[in-house]
């Protein structure tokens, strides 16, 4: 069983209630550990984001409080792997479901795949 950090904590804060209970739940019985990198941003962050092509849009959900990212943790050490986010992603989403919750994983998008990334569906 997995917990958040203090830090994982902090970056929540702001971030909709709904979507926090989601990553709270999610954590305890998540197949790999995982934290928050970041929920609310600010637009100065979204810009850098956006010029660096690291995001597409600078009108991003996490502006207002309705997206996180996350970083995944295999044997203590952080992973990009993709099929560690599908297997959390798997996790999360169902957790989700279970909780009335509509999310989407940016790593079911088709331009630009981000797998820690989960926004509340409007």
């Amino acid at each position: 069983m997995f917990k958040f950090s203090q830090r994982s904590k902090e970056r929540l804060v702001g971030v909709d209630p709904s979507l926090v209970k989601v990553m709270e739940d999610a954590i305890k019985a998540s197949p790999y550990d995982f934290s928050i990198t970041e929920g609310v941003r600010t637009k100065e962050r979204q810009k850098e984001l956006y010029d660096a092509k690291k995001s597409l849009t600078l009108q991003s959900k996490h502006l207002v409080g309705k997206a996180v990212d996350i970083a995944v943790f295999v044997d203590g050490k952080l992973t990009w792997e993709h099929k560690y986010y599908l297997a959390v992603a798997t996790h999360i989403k169902a957790v989700a479901e279970k909780l009335g919750v509509k999310i989407i994983w940016g790593g079911d998008w088709r331009r630009l795949v981000d797998g820690p990334h989960f926004e509340l569906k409007e």
